[in-house]
């Protein structure tokens, strides 16, 4: 089994947890995925514990990340999540921009965010980590 920390998929940095009185409460994980053959970081999972959720915890985490994204200098971040609790975050439906994730299609929950070194040029299909080792 090749676990992707050790692969090297994982960017440092790119996996973080929240910690309460020595309990996990939150955790995000952003793994490299290749789009048009560069590497690009892809959101799979951001979780907080049920009984925190809705006091700021997966906010941020998910700011920290987009943070570090940026100053890591990749040119952008995808997620398949809900729309309308990651557009807050700047994220937005991925076809518009020409980037496909195949396996759900045209659906606006496969979505994109920009930073600041984004080049337009930047299309095609995404493909995460875990997909590319086990196919």
């Amino acid at each position: 089994m090749i676990h992707s920390w050790a692969s090297g998929l994982i960017p440092i940095g790119l996996e973080l947890v929240a910690i309460d009185q020595d309990a996990v409460v939150g955790h995000v994980l952003a793994s490299l995925g290749d789009l048009g053959g560069e590497k690009v970081p892809g959101v799979a999972p951001l979780a907080v514990s049920p009984s925190r959720q809705r006091n700021g915890i997966g906010s941020a985490l998910m700011f920290e990340l987009l943070r570090r994204a940026e100053a890591a200098g990749f040119p952008l971040i995808v997620l398949l999540g809900s729309p309308g609790y990651y557009r807050r975050f700047g994220f937005e439906p991925s076809g518009p921009l020409n980037i496909t994730y195949p396996p759900v299609g045209d659906n606006p929950a496969f979505q994109a965010r920009r930073l600041s070194s984004y080049d337009r040029s930047l299309q095609g299909e995404f493909t995460y980590c875990w997909e590319s080792v086990l196919g």
